[in-house]
């Protein structure tokens, strides 16, 4: 089990993704995920305020809600959801959302969307270069301090924001974030196939997560299955656009190798190079079916050796020798600092 560093909040070690929950996936088929997901043991449930407004015909914030009806229904034990706030508006006016009025709005919606009375963990679903990072967390803090959350996180943040992010924290005595969300696969995406406000991992930001220590959470961490995809010659045309090229080729090659050693597919050991890490990693796995849910578990079960992962590891920017691993950091995370009046949990229920 993965603690959320500095807190004694429970992740386990894969993130399931919400962005299709309502949306692409009906109420049955959303149900059948998030049961098949918490009863192979996961924890940790992503989704955003803005998902899944970009379809014209479901309900706005229509992954939250159903997570909030799945919640209700099921009174699922020791589940974490984390959602994103702060995201600049689909249609209309793009501008940044990350002033108090827009964050408080979307804190309270997604308390009643999601039934709970304190969100246990929100990421800044986009960053506002123009507003000191100071500024920022300080609504941040003013949210954590009224009781509405309790941790808060960047996603989508570059390197030298969330070094500023830091810092600020550390002047101000603040934990700051807990975590960041960033593109994160050993598939090297395309130029000009992502949206120009989306950060991907690179060496700078490794490098700040080596110091902070603070959790990486990888989404397109399966880069839509390109590995499996082009080993059984199945790719379709969004991955092929995002993601096939001649180095992703020769990485597909030398994964399916490592994979045929353990007996897994190509998804299935990528999904295994995170916990090589030398910083905390959950990665968040895009299923959209119980079988993706329980192919993602089987990643979880490869144990690799870094000598032999190497050169794929190098591939996810993590040039490393056999030092400390994600396990070893997992063993090792201290319990802590819940802060006076905040539950360890929140289960709490406005809707019973």
């Amino acid at each position: 089990m993965t603690l959320l560093p500095g807190t004694s909040l429970e992740l386990g070690e894969i993130y399931l993704g919400g962005n299709r929950l309502g949306g692409d996936l009906d109420q049955s088929a959303s149900y059948a995920l998030l049961d098949a997901f918490a009863q192979a043991g996961g924890c940790f449930i992503d989704t955003a305020h803005v998902y899944a407004d970009w379809l014209p015909q479901v309900e706005r914030s229509c992954s939250e809600k159903m997570l909030g009806r799945w919640c209700k229904d099921r009174r699922p034990e020791g589940i974490v959801i984390a959602t994103k706030i702060g995201h600049p508006r689909l249609h209309g006016n793009p501008a940044a959302r990350l002033d108090r009025t827009s964050l408080r709005k979307d804190v309270a919606e997604a308390l009643d969307n999601l039934g709970t009375d304190c969100l246990p963990l929100v990421y800044l679903h986009r960053d506002d270069p123009g507003t000191p990072a100071e500024a920022i967390l300080g609504v941040l803090e003013e949210l954590v301090a009224d009781g509405l959350i309790r941790c808060y996180a960047a996603s989508n943040w570059t390197a030298a924001r969330l070094a500023e992010a830091q810092e600020a924290a550390r002047r101000s005595g603040w934990p700051g974030f807990r975590a960041n969300q960033a593109e994160w696969s050993l598939a090297k995406r395309n130029p000009g196939t992502a949206a120009g406000d989306l950060q991907a991992m690179e060496a700078g930001m490794v490098a700040w997560h080596r110091r902070a220590g603070v959790l990486a959470v990888p989404y397109s961490s399966q880069a839509r299955g390109y590995f499996d995809k082009i080993r059984e010659d199945s790719l379709d045309d969004v991955a092929a656009r995002n993601y096939d090229s001649p180095t992703n080729r020769a990485r597909g090659a030398s994964l399916a190798r490592l994979a045929d050693r353990h007996g897994v597919t190509p998804t299935e050991a990528m999904l295994a190079l995170f916990r090589l890490a030398p910083f905390p990693v959950v990665p968040v796995v895009g299923c959209r079916t119980p079988d993706h849910v329980a192919s993602s578990f089987r990643g979880l079960g490869v144990r690799l050796d870094p000598d032999e992962a190497a050169p794929l590891l190098a591939g996810l920017g993590l040039q490393m020798g056999r030092g400390a691993v994600n396990d070893a950091y997992i063993q090792a995370a201290a319990a802590p600092a819940t802060r006076p009046g905040h539950p360890a949990s929140t289960r709490g229920d406005r809707r019973a």
